[in-house]
């Protein structure tokens, strides 16, 4: 819900008719964001029918983050297992930054 009743700045290119707020005239890209905008910011003006569409395009925008989050979810994972991968084939042991750590010791005492 805004408070600010100051007009938003916006430019509509020439000859494109966006859809309008018909309660705050704010134009707005596509039918399904002015169905988001009244619900999210006019609820208490909406009808029944209106009420119904904001509840359905709300459905369809989370369904859509939901799939895009998967999608960039899967991609981290094959990118992390891609490094491992990569990791594990330039190294000629894997364990060998373990053993270097308990190596070290006995070398710094042998120097002394």
């Amino acid at each position: 819900m805004t408070t600010d009743t100051a007009p938003l700045e916006t430019r509509v290119p020439p000859g494109e008719s966006p859809a309008e707020c018909p309660y705050c005239e704010r134009p707005l890209e596509s039918e399904d964001l002015l169905a988001l905008h009244k619900g999210l910011d006019h609820w208490e003006d909406l009808s029944d029918p209106e009420r119904e569409t904001f509840r359905e395009v709300y459905a369809d925008e989370t369904e859509s983050l939901r799939t895009f989050r998967l999608k960039i979810l899967g991609i981290l994972v094959v990118v992390y297992f891609g490094f491992l991968f990569v990791y594990s084939y330039y190294t000629t042991n894997p364990f060998s930054a373990a053993l270097l750590a308990f190596a070290v010791p006995e070398r710094v005492r042998a120097l002394r």
